[in-house]
């Protein structure tokens, strides 16, 4: 019994001597856990202040931190105010305050990143002990424990580079670098820095490019619902994409939600009734036209060549052009109706300017800028053919000479200096019509080539190429007698052309054209101009000689080549001049016309290198008569809607212009054919720049210039003839030109002799 008794009491000692071991091998481990802990913690505060005291030195000077130092959107208007372009590189931001951004969505972001943002001083040690608790589990960086601060911090003082790699070096260089920016900074800077900061997932960067990427408004507008959508979307924006996947987004959205309610920033009720919306989602991304493409780029072009492309796609600039979105709606449709470059017709490019200022109200440089990058309007280089003649005219007026004076119409065999090609310049009209004696007047109506070579010369050609420039002409010239007639080396595009021909409506003053009215970006709260458009004119006629040659044009329209198709008065339904262009082998068509208020000029062809324009649509050619002229009416029409009727200039009687009898000039105004070898008197008092060729003889000239490899896109494939001829406009009282067109045939040359 007593053995009984102490084999039990044996037992009992060992099951307590078993429980005791256990319990201090259990308290042994704890104790060791602990001291593990707060080893951890001792070396992660002592790295820590060796980290603060290290760089806090080398920090960078935290007054010249500012939000503009961020990437952010340039924004482009048209002349009306509406967006019509947002421009950005790697980051799309708009930096606003944060009175700029709803409540909700600050209490959202912070109940979900930071709760204790409020309450910490830039590192929050109650997270960094359980995010270390948590690392020491795994022995590896689960937890980060990151602040609002240190995440901006992150963002703005980190290398890219080293952002994403898990370190915890790097995680205590934040943290210290976020404890002295949150000496200076008040919580509501942080916060609003954080939100102009953070990137929210599809290129948004910043509150208010997301809440115009994910819901088109304006981050002061958000909803609560919407606020706590695009707080969740930071911790993970790949996975929370509304877009790709609206289900986890929505529920990580309500786990915002949950929190904002938790930390008392919402109701019950307000819970409740945003768990159950929608997210409702409008993507926000400016949907351009594409009309509008060929003059933003030519926008875009300027201003990176003046700032560069640093400041233009991340320098937040407010950009105001001249785009007017009425007149370039109506320039496109133009367009469109008469060509179709993707059926093997010509391609065309139309530009319009207001005279009074030079502003470009509307560019079309090709039918479809993500297929063709070039831009027709400002980069192609090409013939003007007989649309130069204007320029001549306009000197000839400056010279003092009178439209009346009379040249003969004939062919005409100008010898060329020894060693040239070719042993004369040979000029003719088309269709080898010879006109007898004419005006300068009626020889610009008809487009008469050879009267056009004859006074050019009497002029002087660098008289004429001077001129040419004055008006607005910016293209290299030649002082050669092709010239005359639109034959150069170089050649010219459609903005050139509109804006020297606005010269005429403007009353002879040439206003440098531009597209960009004024530039601005915010600095430090406070709207700072960059760039302000300084109207700039130079004189290049009188107004008195303005008018006059704007008389000789107006006949252009009334009775000359324009009136072939077209009574441009009674369609536009106000009067109008311009002239006609085209250029051997049909390989360019022009027209240029305006009035007082709007200049435009119209080119059609085909890019690349020159291809003729024959058989298309049913017509032998294309020509300046036509579809250039197709164009310019149809627009016109709509355009002249924005204006009053407006009348033209008429000279003063003071204007003394005379009658050219030297040089070439012929002595009788009758069109008899017959010439005159009486050229022994000039104008008097008017002064030449060229000595007059004696009667019966014509002087050399230089050579003839070789015009350069093209620079611009291949030419599209020559169209085969349509089996139907293309309907012509209204033609309602009809309006022959007597032979005057100004087109080659048999291959004499109209307005380019280069070619």
């Amino acid at each position: 019994m007593q053995n009984d008794t102490l084999v039990r009491m044996s037992r009992r000692r060992r099951r307590e001597r078993t429980r005791s071991n256990l319990w201090s091998r259990v308290r042994t481990v704890f104790l060791f856990f602990c001291g593990a802990c707060v080893l951890a913690m001792v070396g992660l505060f002592a790295s820590f202040s060796y980290t603060y005291a290290t760089v806090a030195d080398d920090l960078p000077s935290l007054d010249n931190y500012s939000s503009t130092e961020l990437a952010q959107t340039s924004v482009v208007y048209d002349a009306q105010g509406n967006v019509i372009n947002e421009l950005y590189g790697v980051q799309n931001r708009s930096v606003v305050g944060l009175k700029e951004i709803d409540p909700t969505l600050q209490d959202a972001v912070v109940a979900i990143e930071d709760h204790r943002f409020y309450e910490h001083r830039g590192v929050d040690f109650e997270a960094i002990a359980r995010a270390a608790q948590e690392n020491l589990k795994s022995m590896s960086i689960q937890e980060g424990g990151s602040t609002i601060t240190q995440q901006l911090v992150k963002n703005t003082y980190i290398a890219q580079e080293k952002r994403s790699i898990p370190s915890f070096q790097r995680k205590i260089t934040e943290a210290s670098l976020a404890w002295q920016y949150e000496k200076n900074n008040k919580k509501k800077e942080i916060l609003e820095q954080y939100l102009n900061t953070v990137y929210f997932g599809a290129n948004a960067y910043g509150a208010e490019a997301a809440a115009k990427t994910y819901f088109n408004k304006s981050a002061k507008d958000l909803t609560l619902p919407e606020s706590a959508m695009l707080a969740g979307i930071i911790n993970l924006p790949g996975t929370y994409d509304p877009f790709v996947d609206p289900e986890s987004t929505q529920q990580r959205r309500n786990v915002v939600l949950d929190n904002m309610l938790k930390y008392g920033d919402i109701t019950e009720a307000e819970h409740a009734r945003a768990v159950k919306a929608p997210l409702e989602l409008s993507r926000g991304r400016v949907q351009f036209q594409d009309k509008n493409e060929y003059f933003l780029d030519a926008v875009r072009k300027e201003l990176a060549r003046e700032y560069g492309d640093d400041m233009v796609y991340e320098g937040g600039l407010k950009i105001r052009t001249t785009l007017d979105p009425d007149l370039q709606k109506i320039a496109a449709g133009a367009v469109d109706q008469v060509v179709d470059p993707e059926s093997g017709d010509p391609s065309a490019s139309l530009v319009s300017v207001d005279p009074r200022t030079g502003a470009v109200k509307a560019m079309v440089g090709g039918s479809d800028f993500d297929k063709v990058k070039f831009n027709l309007a400002t980069q192609a280089q090409r013939q003007p053919g007989s649309s130069f003649k204007a320029f001549v005219l306009a000197e000839a007026i400056n010279q003092g000479i009178s439209p009346e004076t009379t040249y003969e119409s004939k062919a005409l065999n100008i010898p060329l200096p020894a060693g040239s090609d070719e042993p004369f310049y040979e000029v003719n009209n088309y269709a080898n019509i010879e006109r007898g004696n004419i005006s300068i007047e009626e020889a610009t109506a008809q487009s008469d080539n050879t009267v056009f070579v004859q006074l050019a010369l009497d002029l002087g050609m660098k008289s004429v190429v001077k001129m040419a420039h004055s008006m607005g002409i910016t293209s290299e010239l030649d002082p050669y007698p092709a010239t005359a007639i639109g034959g150069l080396r170089i050649g010219v595009n459609p903005l050139e052309m509109a804006s020297s021909y606005s010269t005429f409506a403007n009353g002879g003053l040439h206003m440098k054209p531009y597209l960009v009215q004024k530039v601005t970006r915010e600095t430090d709260g406070e709207e700072e101009v960059v760039e302000e458009h300084r109207l700039k004119g130079d004189r290049a006629l009188s107004r008195d000689e303005a008018a006059a040659a704007v008389e000789v044009l107006r006949g252009v329209v009334e009775r000359g080549t324009a009136s072939q198709f077209h009574q441009l008065d009674a369609e536009i339904g106000r009067p109008s001049a311009g002239k006609t262009g085209t250029t051997e082998e049909f390989a360019d068509a022009w027209y240029v016309g305006f009035i007082p208020q709007l200049a435009t000029s119209v080119w059609v062809g085909y890019p690349g290198e020159r291809t003729s324009m024959v058989n298309i649509n049913g017509l032998a050619e294309i020509n300046g008569e036509n579809y250039p002229l197709d164009i310019w009416s149809l627009y016109m029409q709509g355009a002249v809607a924005k204006y009053p009727v407006q009348q033209f200039d008429v000279p003063s009687p003071y204007l003394n212009l005379q009658i050219k009898k030297s040089g070439r000039a012929s002595t009788t105004l009758e069109t008899t054919g017959e010439t005159t070898s009486d050229r022994g008197s000039d104008l008097e008092g008017t002064v030449f720049d060229s000595t007059p060729a004696q009667s019966q003889q014509v002087q050399p000239v230089e050579p003839t210039p070789v015009e350069p490899a093209p620079v611009e896109p291949a030419p599209q494939p020559a169209p085969q003839p349509a089996p139907q001829p293309a309907p012509r406009p209204a033609n309602p009282g009809g309006g022959g030109n007597d032979g005057g067109s100004d087109l080659p045939a048999d291959g004499v040359f109209d307005g380019s002799i280069f070619d």
